[in-house]
């Protein structure tokens, strides 16, 4: 695949107008302000994409409906498979947690690599028919958690090796297979490549300047097919969402939902989580409380897992934001230094997000494990909840902040100092 030459791109970043060169196999363009990714030249991209789909999907089967974890305690043998731990889950009246589960591990991947199948494979399908599907794959992409869910299995495996004999099955394989075969379906398939044979991505009226905003050129992005679109266009002709060239509204957004995991975060970290029963007699565990247990056991590595996914993360991600608000409306002094470190922090915050749900699924698999009612049984706490909920809610409000405002600032100083008229009388 050789990208035109003449192809023109509005960093969704920092708003500059980059023109694509000629990439080379197994390349890729990044924007020269920000160092966003904004190309690659991945070669025979829908050829591996399909292969990788295929595989995936085949794997998920082979694992579907089969035990893939076992645990032995005191002679009672209890085995679980993949569809088990929502049902657990379900059966304990943690719908919600439930629900989470089957979206984010099952669903969402599921219905993301069918339609990575349809738009790659030789399928006739009309322009419209891709742009749906386009669409919903951005939708679910970043609610896609397979590979947070394989490292909370691992992470469990250490606890539950306190409570009895650890076995895995072929099936646990192929549930591995699954979520390798996905991320590389995932890292190879390009929605730009899809959307650029729909149509253009150049919508613009005017003649384009490389190396200057769009705001500047009264451009906007369109921020879910990234076409370049007059700012006045209240409707992208290429996916037919609306957009503004900023829309402030989604700021307040931001703070506001900070403003609520925060204060879901004391919830979170008050209430138990895990609830153990030894021989009638339950209690009630925190997050804090199976990070303390963890250290003291010896398993210090599994400890600082937990502390930094469960407990750390979550709160620099608040404060992070915060930051980046603060940064984006108030900061009276910026310069391309500090917007790029702005910048590389709320890309930081993207990818780290999410890794706070290996706590749940930790809980998840233990509950559905760990059940000899005569012993010994372990249930999810209301604290699981809260938990979940901080996560889901900070994940949104990463979403709803626009990273371009970073970089605003900067151009409005600009073409002040070019408008403020001469004071020397020259």
């Amino acid at each position: 695949m050789t990208i035109d030459k003449h192809q023109y791109v509005l960093c969704p970043h920092c708003d500059l107008l980059v023109q694509l060169p000629d990439i080379a196999l197994s390349h890729k363009a990044v924007c020269p302000r920000c160092h966003t990714l904004l190309a690659k030249n991945n070669c025979h991209m829908k050829l591996h994409t399909t292969i990788y789909a295929i595989c995936s999907l085949i794997m998920l089967i082979l694992a579907s409906g089969f035990v893939f974890i076992d645990i032995r305690i005191v002679g009672n043998f209890n085995g679980v498979s993949v569809f088990n731990i929502p049902e657990t889950l379900y059966s304990d009246n943690y719908r919600f947690i439930s629900l989470l589960f089957v979206l984010f591990v099952l669903t969402f991947p599921v219905f993301n690599l069918l339609i990575m199948l349809l738009l790659c494979c030789k399928i006739p399908l009309s322009k419209y028919r891709k742009r749906d599907l386009l669409i919903v794959y951005k939708k679910f992409a970043h609610w896609c958690m397979p590979e947070i869910f394989l490292v909370g299995i691992l992470v469990s495996f250490v606890k539950l090796m306190s409570y009895g004999e650890i076995g895995v099955t072929s099936t646990f394989l192929a549930f591995c297979l699954f979520i390798f075969f996905y991320l590389k379906a995932y890292i190879c398939f390009s929605p730009e490549e899809i959307w650029n044979e729909l149509a253009s991505n150049n919508y613009a009226r005017t003649p384009l300047i490389v190396g200057k905003t769009g705001i500047s050129q009264n451009l906007r992005l369109c921020r879910c097919c990234h076409a370049i679109l007059p700012a006045q266009s209240a409707h992208c002709p290429r996916c037919k969402q609306r957009g503004k060239i900023r829309n402030l509204d989604k700021m307040q957004w931001t703070i506001a939902l900070l403003v609520t995991s925060l204060l879901i975060y004391i919830p979170a970290n008050v209430f138990g989580i895990m609830i153990t029963v030894i021989f009638g007699s339950g209690s009630s565990a925190t997050i804090l409380d199976g990070v303390i247990y963890m250290w003291h056991a010896g398993d210090i590595p599994v400890a600082l897992i937990i502390l930094t996914a469960s407990i750390v993360i979550p709160i620099l991600k608040i404060i992070s934001l915060s930051w980046l608000c603060y940064f984006a409306v108030a900061a009276k002094r910026k310069n391309k230094y500090s917007c790029r470190h702005m910048n590389a922090l709320y890309n930081a915050v993207e990818f780290i997000g999410k890794w706070s749900m290996i706590d749940i699924f930790v809980v998840s698999v233990i509950c559905a494990l760990v059940r000899n009612q005569q012993m010994m049984a372990i249930y999810p706490d209301i604290g699981i909840i809260f938990f979940a909920m901080v996560v889901i809610v900070t994940m949104i409000a990463s979403q709803q902040f626009d990273p371009r405002l970073i970089w605003d600032q900067i151009y409005i100083e600009k073409s002040e100092k070019r408008e403020k008229p001469d004071t020397n009388g020259s």
